[in-house]
């Protein structure tokens, strides 16, 4: 039988850039192979799941300002998750 995995929040940093028009998401995720990060966008909100050895990351984030989620970025360097999201206006 598998052990189960605690699930914790990971910490992330949220900013948005009105010169760009874009929001972007920092999520520290130790101990993450970037493929097995499972992310999900919607006009509304964004949902990160993300297993790690010991632990399993989960973060569900409300948007405060209406996106383009079709036009999601993301990128994983070095257990830094990076996530541009288009605003829209």
């Amino acid at each position: 039988m598998a052990a189960m995995k605690n699930r914790v929040e990971p910490e992330i940093c949220t900013f948005v850039d009105k010169e760009s028009n874009s929001m972007t998401i920092e999520v520290i995720l130790p101990g993450v192979i970037k493929d097995q990060i499972k992310l999900k966008v919607n006009s509304r909100c964004l949902i990160l799941s993300a297993p790690a050895e010991k632990v399993e990351y989960e973060k569900y984030v409300h948007f405060y300002e209406p996106v383009r989620p079709e036009q999601t970025i993301a990128s994983c360097d070095n257990e830094l998750l990076r996530i541009k999201i288009p605003l829209r206006f």
